[in-house]
């Protein structure tokens, strides 16, 4: 556009998305750099059924949750009882931390399994007061 400037390429923001994305990318290279692994899914958690629509199988994939820390987060709030219940219907809401990341699911039991109606998650790393 004629008469507005640009910004120097030093001064150019970037989005709140790019920045997460950034920062997930960042967290999950220092894990890998340091081999942080999770502990092995049990088999119970193993045995868990999911389901789940389309758009939200969408919305899994684009946030890079896997059907693994769903199952883990279910599996923890069945067996310890950590879980929200939302009045009116019979959905659930539970947390649970893996290693670097705090991953949110929202399940309704049915029948044998579990339907997801939406999961997000977010990293973060403590750094060490010397």
């Amino acid at each position: 556009m004629p008469g507005k400037k640009q910004k120097p390429e030093s001064e150019k923001s970037i989005s709140r998305r790019e920045f997460a994305l950034g920062s997930m990318g960042l967290l999950s290279a220092y894990a890998i750099a340091q081999n942080v692994q999770p502990t092995p899914l049990s088999a119970r958690a193993q045995a868990i059924k999911l389901q789940k629509s389309q758009f939200v199988q969408d919305l899994l994939d684009a946030r890079h949750i896997l059907d693994e820390d769903i199952k883990r987060v279910i599996d923890h709030a069945e067996q310890t009882g950590e879980k929200l219940y939302q009045p009116g219907t019979n959905r659930f809401l539970s947390k649970l931390r893996i290693k670097e990341a705090c991953f949110y699911v929202e399940y309704e039991p049915i029948g044998e399994a579990y339907q997801v109606h939406t999961a997000y998650s977010h990293r973060f790393m403590f750094a060490r007061e010397e």
